[in-house]
């Protein structure tokens, strides 16, 4: 019997406890709480920030191609490699190419030999016209034979191909020698990964809040966990073609990064965050609360949910500052 007395005021005492305890918490916390549709505006910080999406490029990029036909008679570089500037690619074979120019010397110097006969046989400044005609088809005989030695010169100095850049090798098509290409089949690409960039694009809303020094944060779609420090080098003054309205071109350096390790490469993507505007220890509500109508923006506050216009400044995704209407602790509802 006296187990039974002793349990039934043990269980008495618990139900106690657990009844103080929530009715505590509901006047120490929960009644301060807001309601689930309902808010406090507090002080707090706000940013204003701009996202823009881009890839790598690099300043030193280069795809070099021959400008004429022929066999290739030499390749010195394959995938991989790194070239400095003005060292030579590849080679076509040079004996037509050589043998064409002493041809176009020849006529050249057959040209110029008729041009002067003629000359020196009229020294006279008075000619016929059929002597006229003459030597009018003389000078441009030997005027299209010397072209033709200049055209026969381009393009044997065409069959060496050096690179404009230092960099590294990324295509190198063909990659062996007796090989006959042309300008469609052929090609290396050299980029220099020590001069990568993030280009993006701005659309026209948007340019105005950037300028050239900015500094942002990278995020990369490779590197998720990673932030890089990045400053704005350049802004286009002309609209980027083949876009969807009017955007500008961002370019975007990445701060402290060599790159010798190739960790970052061609076409990576990324997100690169602006900090555009800041502002401490200002008022805040959720943007969620904030209604509009004909005659401005709105809020229901206080336990009446009395509708009263307010004046915003900075906002974001989150949140928006009030600037006229409200004050600290003021309750707000949806």
């Amino acid at each position: 019997m006296k187990n039974f007395i002793f349990a039934r005021k043990k269980i008495v005492f618990i139900l106690l406890f657990i009844i103080i305890f929530l009715v505590g918490k509901y006047f120490l916390i929960d009644s301060k709480k807001p309601a689930p549709d309902s808010a406090i505006v507090r002080k707090g910080d706000i940013k204003e920030e701009l996202t823009l999406s881009g890839k790598i490029d690099a300043r030193d990029h280069a795809t070099i191609t021959f400008g004429i036909s022929g066999k290739a008679d030499w390749v010195g570089v394959k995938e991989g490699d790194w070239v400095k500037k003005g060292q030579s690619i590849a080679t076509l074979e040079k004996e037509t190419l050589e043998a064409t120019l002493r041809q176009k010397w020849q006529d050249f110097t057959a040209a110029k030999a008729a041009s002067d006969k003629y000359y020196s046989n009229h020294p006279g400044n008075s000619e016929s016209y059929d002597q006229k005609i003459e030597r009018t088809g003389l000078d441009a005989a030997q005027n299209k034979a010397y072209d033709s030695i200049r055209i026969a010169q381009e393009n044997l100095k065409a069959a060496v191909l050096d690179s404009p850049i230092e960099g590294l090798v990324v295509t190198a098509e063909p990659s062996f020698a007796g090989v006959n290409i042309t300008s469609l089949n052929s090609g290396y690409e050299i980029v220099n990964p020590h001069t990568i960039y993030i280009k993006a694009n701005a659309d026209q809303t948007e340019v105005g809040s950037l300028k050239k020094g900015q500094a942002g944060t990278i995020i990369f779609d490779s590197y998720p966990d990673e932030k890089i420090i990045g400053e704005i080098s350049d802004i286009s003054f002309a609209p980027t073609k083949d876009e969807t309205g009017t955007v500008y071109s961002v370019k975007v350096t990445l701060s402290n990064v060599d790159n010798k390790n190739y960790k970052y490469r061609l076409g990576m993507t990324a997100d690169v965050n602006f900090i555009t505007k800041e502002r401490k220890n200002a008022l805040l509500i959720p943007l969620k609360y904030v209604n509009s109508d004909n005659n401005g923006k709105f809020i229901l506050a206080g336990e009446d949910k009395k509708k009263t216009y307010i004046k915003t400044g900075l906002e974001n995704e989150q949140n928006v500052e009030i600037v006229e209407g409200l004050l600290e602790g003021n309750k707000i509802s949806l």
